[in-house]
């Protein structure tokens, strides 16, 4: 099977050779290194902070961002003088990256923020290195490649939205994060150290709509998600997405889609 997907690389599958995934944890100015890089490696940091030296040039990274770093480029690492680093990796050896692929992940900003889903990509991963099934290895390539590209298109999106302001991008993760809970305007407004009316003015000449209108956009955006991907019941799904009642989330639900929850899910399996 790697044969046949090392056939196909040329067209940008990224299928590794090889993959592993691990974690680690520094204490107070711990350090890594030198050494040469011999793989694709993806660096999620979930606490503390580090620098790495590339071919002695420094780069920095805080807790909750993910960074690439490429093959055959000398590193040395010194993690958070103050408090413990945790980081986990991803491995991938994969012989020929294409040229354009390699040129794409190059031009991404470095870090990127560390977002739910490529986190849950990586416990994902960590759960499945301990369990020992035959396939286990195949598993843990196919979520490399899932994660790679998540990476580089995390990265991408991150790079047509630059020119926004970061205050608007803290405030909509913050949103996504807490879709769950009976948010504010003037909470999230409090968490990104703002005034409501001028978070507002923010969100109204970058993304056009109400931060509230926002929340309620990813409200219905994640329960047609959970109707499509999940067999929960409409009622926890409307739970967990933040709206009081089944009734209400079926009314935005039929708002948005034109059909019922039990409709959407319907189409989405016989899809």
């Amino acid at each position: 099977m790697d044969d046949m997907y090392n056939d196909v690389n040329n067209d940008g599958v990224l299928w590794p050779q090889d993959a592993a995934v691990g974690e680690a944890f520094y204490s107070p100015c711990g350090t890594l290194g030198p050494r040469i890089q011999r793989y694709l490696q993806l660096v999620m940091l979930h606490t503390g902070s580090m620098t790495v030296w590339i071919d002695d040039v420094p780069r920095h990274a805080e807790q909750d961002t993910v960074c690439i770093l490429f093959p055959g480029h000398r590193e040395y690492f010194t993690f958070d003088t103050e408090c413990e680093t945790h980081h986990s990796w991803l491995h991938a050896s994969i012989p020929h990256v294409p040229e354009a692929m390699l040129t794409r992940f190059q031009q991404l900003a470095w870090p990127l923020h560390l977002s739910s889903s490529m986190a849950q990509l990586t416990r994902d991963a960590l759960d499945t290195r301990a369990v020992m099934l035959s396939t286990t290895p195949m598993l843990i390539k196919a979520l490399a490649v899932q994660m790679l590209w998540r990476y580089l298109g995390e990265g991408e999106q991150h790079n047509e939205t630059a020119q926004g302001h970061p205050l608007v991008e803290h405030a909509c993760h913050y949103i996504y994060m807490h879709l769950q809970e009976p948010l504010t305007l003037e909470q999230v407004a409090q968490y990104v150290s703002v005034s409501p009316s001028y978070l507002m003015r923010l969100f109204r000449e970058q993304v056009h709509i109400s931060p509230i209108a926002y929340l309620w956009q990813r409200r219905v955006a994640r329960g047609i998600e959970l109707l499509e991907q999940t067999g929960l019941p409409v009622g926890v799904i409307a739970q967990q997405c933040g709206f009081q009642t089944s009734y209400h989330f079926s009314r935005r639900i039929h708002l948005a889609t034109g059909c019922g929850p039990s409709e959407v899910r319907r189409r989405a399996w016989q899809r």
